[in-house]
């Protein structure tokens, strides 16, 4: 869906990414010893944010591309302008994790692990929809 090469080399990288920060990490090699640890819960909303971001990024390239309009620059404006021009699967669900951004990123509201994960899982099933990622 997204025409322009250079943007999706982009959207992709950056969606690898937040597959990389979201992947459960149970320990890691420091000089050749296996170091076990938990992740803190906390650190999932990271990977959250960004991927709300790349869904940003994705309604900006398919607004450019003529795919909707919509003058606003606000991640909400595009996802409501978007809302009937997109094969959205669960518009609701993405827009719920939109608003769960904001509170995180304007009032330092942090989401559970299990939160950050059901919408980071929500972008990705409408990027893979819209042949994205």
């Amino acid at each position: 869906m997204i025409r322009d090469s250079r943007a999706r080399a982009v959207i992709t990288q950056d969606w690898a990414g937040v597959e990389k920060l979201s992947k459960a990490d149970d320990g890691y090699f420091y000089l050749d010893v296996f170091v076990s640890g938990t992740r803190l819960d906390e650190s999932y909303n990271l990977p959250f944010l960004l991927a709300y971001s790349v869904l940003d990024q994705v309604l900006t390239e398919l607004r450019q591309q003529g795919e909707f309009q919509c003058t606003s620059w606000f991640l909400g404006a595009k996802m409501s302008a978007s809302r009937d021009h997109l094969p959205w699967k669960d518009y609701d669900l993405a827009d719920s994790g939109r608003e769960a951004r904001n509170l995180l990123a304007h009032e330092a509201v942090l989401l559970s692990k299990a939160d950050c994960l059901k919408y980071i899982d929500a972008v990705r099933a409408e990027l893979k929809a819209w042949a994205v990622i």
